[in-house]
């Protein structure tokens, strides 16, 4: 194999290249590209899997296959090698695919149409995140070198660092659009808003003044008419909002941005795992939790520092919002969070004050089931 140095130095240098940090179809293609490059074109066949909704793998990304039975296909966590891999979160190789006792064989046809003999998968990964799995597989016989299975390892760390730079990207993205949003409809609101009612409180005033019979009922038909724009600015506002409200992690970063712009208090949102899809019920539930939260510390504490941690959990997404300042005196959990505990009970979940004397600071945790 040609020296290692000089492909990788190139690969990172494309990776970093602006287009990959926002596509990272162009990081997987020149990855796969150089792994293929990296066992031989003509004997290796590699693939990118990606997570799926449903909480397993899709192959979305293929590169030297003789057979289309790769792409697309759906691989749970633990089956084959790439599933393997996925749940260990660890790199893993065999060598006599078709004898190997480390792994499932439910996709053996597929791995014999292709011809393939032995295989070496790396986790794509972001602080203990599983972003996905590079999985490169041999035609010929034969061990892994050392310096092969240190340089696709190489290769799924730079890949994954490049998928880490894109969707922060995105996640900054979605999250300054969701504030501008918010923005907008705010300003709509205390703008427009008002002046319709202060058209219509004028309106009712000369209504009420006017002697003349047909004046006074073109001024009632002027109110209902103002009204009534009144009520479809509203729901213009509410559906708006509403629309937008479909990212969980852009909503939470959102607020986390916007209470450390408004406060000065350090701030900070870490996810634990991937965010599964959520209905709408649970975001709004979870946002309002997380807003009405950061709302207290800022009104009630004196700290300088503030977190909200969201874990994804197989059955439950747990939401805990943190600081550093000193916990009250008397703490009853729902106390100025009446509504938004209400939300969360409203779903089968719970919230709750974190009482542990060995930490410091003030955490209130809230539980809503999947």
């Amino acid at each position: 194999m040609a020296d290692e140095g000089v492909p990788s130095r190139r690969l990172l240098d494309t990776l970093l290249d602006i287009r990959t940090v926002f596509d990272p179809r162009s990081a997987l293609t020149l990855t796969l590209r150089e792994a293929v490059e990296v066992e031989g074109r003509e004997t290796a066949v590699s693939w990118v899997a990606l997570p799926d909704p449903a909480g397993g793998l899709v192959i979305e990304h293929v590169l030297g296959q003789r057979t289309s039975e790769l792409e697309s296909l759906d691989v749970h966590q633990g089956q084959g090698l790439t599933g393997r891999v996925f749940e260990q979160s660890c790199i893993h190789w065999v060598e006599e695919y078709a004898e190997a006792i480390s792994i499932t064989h439910e996709f053996d046809h597929i791995i014999e149409a292709e011809r393939v003999r032995r295989m070496i998968a790396a986790p794509l990964s972001i602080e203990e995140e599983v972003l996905g799995v590079l999985t490169v597989g041999r035609r010929d016989a034969g061990p892994f070198a050392e310096r092969t299975i240190a340089h696709i390892e190489q290769l799924a760390q730079r890949a994954s660092f490049a998928l880490g730079i894109a969707r922060k990207s995105r996640d900054n993205a979605a999250a300054a659009a969701l504030a501008e949003r918010r923005r907008i409809s705010e300003e709509i609101h205390d703008s427009v808003s008002a002046l319709l009612f202060s058209i219509s409180s004028r309106t009712e005033k000369v209504h009420r003044r006017a002697a003349n019979v047909e004046l006074a009922c073109e001024l009632e038909t002027l109110q209902r008419e103002v009204a009534e724009v009144s009520g479809m600015v509203r729901e213009l506002i509410h559906g708006w909002h509403a629309s937008a409200t479909t990212d969980l992690r852009a909503e939470i970063q959102g607020a986390v941005d916007d209470f450390q712009h408004r406060t000065g208090i350090e701030a900070i949102a870490v996810f634990l795992g991937a965010v599964p899809p959520l209905d709408a019920a649970r975001i709004e539930a979870v946002t309002r939790f997380v807003a009405v939260t950061l709302a207290n510390v800022e009104r009630h504490s004196t700290a300088s520092r503030a977190s909200v941690t969201v874990a994804a959990l197989p059955n439950q997404l747990t939401v805990a919002v943190s600081n550093d300042g000193p916990v009250p005196s008397e703490v009853r959990p729902g106390i100025g969070l009446v509504g938004a505990e209400a939300r969360i009970a409203g779903l089968g979940g719970s919230v709750s004050v974190v009482d542990d004397d060995s930490t410091e600071g003030f955490t209130i945790r809230a539980r809503v089931p999947l």
